[in-house]
Formats: structure tokens, C-alpha cells, sequence
């Protein structure tokens, strides 16, 4: 399928990607859930049809993985954006969820050189959604002139 000339090339596989990556993360989620509730690795198994080591392995990323807080679609700005780009939710629920979202302060620099890694849930994410096509430039500017009253 060719990009028409409102959608950018690609669009549809990276439309694709976020699902797929979304759905694995959710997956993850429901199975760090099993474990919380006292599932054995065993049991988590074979309620889920997929073999113990396997259950293992991915409880092992799932422990890496943050949970969604409490009122938003994801963890971090940049999982919100990429729901919104796998279609789960338009654009005036993006909005509000970006605008209301706690940010974490961005990382500093140690002084010696300007390599700076901000930590997960910052400003700089809604940025990358950009740069990633998940989110467009007016989506952009509405959360920042919304988050700062202009």
C-alpha cells in the first residue's frame, strides 16, 4: 500500500510496529499480574499455553517494564503516544493524557561532557514521539501552549 499525500511513508508499518510492540508489553503486563496474584511460573504456564522457561524469560523484561499510573494509557509520555498511534484511543484523549501527565525532571549533565540521558517519563519523550511520526507537530504545540497556559 503506497502513503497517500496526508500520510507520511511508512505510517502503516509504523502503525503496525506500536501494536505489535503495545500488545507484547501488554502480554507482559497480564503476566507480571499472574505472578503478583501468587501464580507459580508453573501455573502462569499453563494458563497461557506457552512453556515454563518462556514464562520465565518474560517475566524477566516484564520486570524492566513500568506499570501504567493510575488515570493514563501508559507508563511514560512516549507509551501514550504510541497507543495513540496503534489507534486505541484520538486525539483530544492524547491531549489530555500529555497534558495532565506527571513529566519527571529531565536528566543533568555530570559536568564533564554534555551527554545527558533523561530518565523515563520526561518532557523529551513527547519530543521523540514527534521525531518517531507517532504524534504530529500540532498535537505538540497544543500539550506545551496547554501545560504552560499560553
Amino acid at each position: 500500500m503506497i502513503a497517500t499525500k496526508t500520510e507520511r511513508p511508512g505510517r502503516r508499518v509504523r502503525r503496525l510496529r506500536s501494536q505489535r510492540d503495545l500488545l507484547e508489553l501488554d502480554i507482559r503486563r497480564e503476566v507480571k499480574q499472574f505472578r503478583r496474584d501468587g501464580l507459580s511460573e508453573r501455573k502462569i504456564a499453563a494458563l497461557v499455553e506457552v512453556s515454563q522457561p518462556t514464562i520465565h524469560k518474560m517475566l524477566e523484561v516484564a520486570d524492566k517494564d513500568l506499570d501504567p499510573l493510575e488515570g493514563f494509557k501508559g507508563a511514560t509520555p512516549l507509551e501514550i503516544c504510541q497507543r495513540y498511534e496503534a489507534g486505541e484511543f484520538g486525539r483530544e484523549e492524547l491531549v489530555d493524557q500529555l497534558v495532565r501527565f506527571p513529566y519527571a525532571k529531565g536528566g543533568k549533565t555530570d559536568g564533564y561532557d554534555s551527554l545527558i540521558v533523561d530518565p523515563p517519563g520526561t518532557w523529551s519523550e513527547v519530543a521523540q514521539a514527534v521525531d518517531r511520526g507517532l504524534i504530529d507537530e500540532d498535537v505538540y504545540e497544543d500539550v506545551f501552549n496547554r501545560r504552560h497556559g499560553l
